[in-house]
Parts: structure tokens; sequence; C-alpha cells
């Protein structure tokens, strides 16, 4: 009975321990990782408002070029229209850019949660704490997914900063559901960083399989419609699920957001199997 008491009275005290130790991994992790993101976000909130500064003096231009001349810029931009403020956006933050802060950051900061402490040694002191392997990585997966939501939401004020410069006439619905779409993007990616990382234990592979397969999917997406008999497979890109709804135009896409969040979740899961198992070092 005494024994009961015991340990029912130091549970709360074990519980609270273990919850100021993923607190306190959280927030070194995002500490960690404060100078790329800040330059990734100030790099979105800069475009944004030069958007808002060049589409009155170029939109004329624009909406002058010839058809054909448009329609090589859409097909190699992944179909949008400069004659619209929101394809001038599409063609010049949300095609390549915002994406790929977004992932940058994911992925530095999936490959410095996974692989760095491993490679530093200090991996061991790390899982001293009162916690799990699992926990421990999934503490650092929270960590990246706040990094990414922090450069979109930047992604979001740029355009919304663009837009009452230059008037582009961009609804919330749609700068929102260009943020999450970005958000969602960087996140599959820094899942796979994670999963990476916790194969191998190498910070340079989590990094460099990851971008690899970024500019993979992005190729995909982009090059694979300008030949019909392979168009179909632009579908298995990342990419593809981010921007062929057009989410600056039309807001998110459910179903796609669904699958890019679907996709996250199961390589994260993955991720998590493999650090549980596998021998660390250091």
């Amino acid at each position: 009975m005494t024994t009961m008491l015991a340990q029912g009275s130091f549970a709360p005290e074990a519980k609270g321990a273990r919850n100021g130790a993923v607190v306190a991994l959280i927030g070194k992790a995002v500490k960690d990782r404060t100078q790329v993101v800040g330059a990734a976000s100030f790099y979105m909130l800069a475009i944004g408002a030069v958007l808002g500064l060049l589409w009155p003096p170029l939109r004329d231009v624009f909406r002058a070029m010839p058809r054909g001349m448009n329609d090589l810029v859409a097909a190699i931009s992944g179909g949008t229209d400069l004659s619209t403020s929101a394809g001038w956006a599409n063609a010049e933050l949300l095609s390549l850019l915002a994406p790929a802060a977004a992932i940058v950051v994911a992925v530095m900061s999936a490959a410095a949660a996974s692989a760095g402490e491993e490679e530093e040694k200090t991996l061991g002191l790390a899982l001293s704490v009162p916690i799990g392997r699992g926990t421990f990585l999934v503490a650092k997966m929270i960590a990246t997914v706040i990094l990414v939501f922090f450069v979109a939401v930047c992604v979001g004020i740029g355009l919304e900063l663009g837009n009452l410069i230059g008037a582009l006439g961009l609804s919330p619905a749609g700068i929102v559901g260009a943020a999450s779409h970005t958000l969602l993007l960087g996140i599959v990616f820094g899942a796979l960083g994670f999963l990476v990382g916790s194969a191998t234990g190498n910070k340079r592979s989590a990094t460099l399989v990851p971008s690899l397969f970024a500019v993979a999917a992005f190729a995909a997406n982009t090059f694979l419609p300008l030949n019909k008999a392979l168009a179909a497979g632009q579908k298995l890109s990342p990419w593809y699920y981010y921007i062929a709804s057009n989410p600056l135009a039309h807001g998110a896409d459910g179903a796609h957001l669904a699958l890019l969040g679907g996709v996250s979740i199961v390589v994260t899961l993955a991720a998590v199997l493999v650090f549980q198992r596998r021998d660390l070092r250091g």
C-alpha cells in the first residue's frame, strides 16, 4: 500500500519532468534555426513587397504579350498566366522561391535534428532526459513544423504586403491557401529528411537526399506535362499537389492538402520506427 502511494505521489512529478524536457527540446531546436528562418522569412516579405511595386508598371506589358509567349511562360512555370496578378505572384514567388524557402528550412532542421547530434556525439546527452527515442524525435519534428509554419506565415504576409502596395486584388482565402500549400510541401520534404537522418545518422545524407528529391519533383511537375505521353507522371510529384490547383487564385485545395499531410504523417511514422530500432552512435 505504501509503495503504491509512493509511486502515485511521484507520477505527476515524472510526467511534469517529461513534459518540461519535451518543451525544452522543441525550444532549443527552434532557437538553433532562428538565423536561417529569419533570413528566409525576411526574403519572403521583401519579394512580396517587390511584387506589389512592380505589378502596376508591368501589368499592361504582360497583357500586351503575344498569346504564344504567354502560353510558353505558362508551360514552363506551372500554368501561370502573367496577365493576371495571381499569375504574376505565382510566377515570381510561389512557383519556386516560396517553396524553396520552406523546403530549405524544413530539410536543414530535419537533418540537424535527426542526424546532427549523433554526428556531434551529443545524442547520448540529449537522450539522458526522461523521455524515449520516439518522443525525442517527435519533439524535434514539432520544432521543424513550427519553423516551416513561420516561413509560410511570412509568405502570406508578403503576399498581403504586395496586395496592399500594388492593388493586386488577391483574396484572403487565396493568400491563406498559398501559405497553407507552402507549409505542407515543406513538411513533406522535412519528413523525408527525418527518415533519411533516422536511418543513416548522416547529416549530409539527410540534407542531400530530400534536396535532390525536391529538385526532381519540381522538374517532374514542370517538364513532364510538356509531353502528353508523360503528363500523367506529374501527379507522382508532391509539387503537383502544391501548385496544380492554383491556391492563390482559388483558395486551399482540401484534397491536395490532405494528401500532402498524409504522406508527411506516413513518412514521419516510418522515421520514428527506424530511429527507435537502429543502433545509435554518440
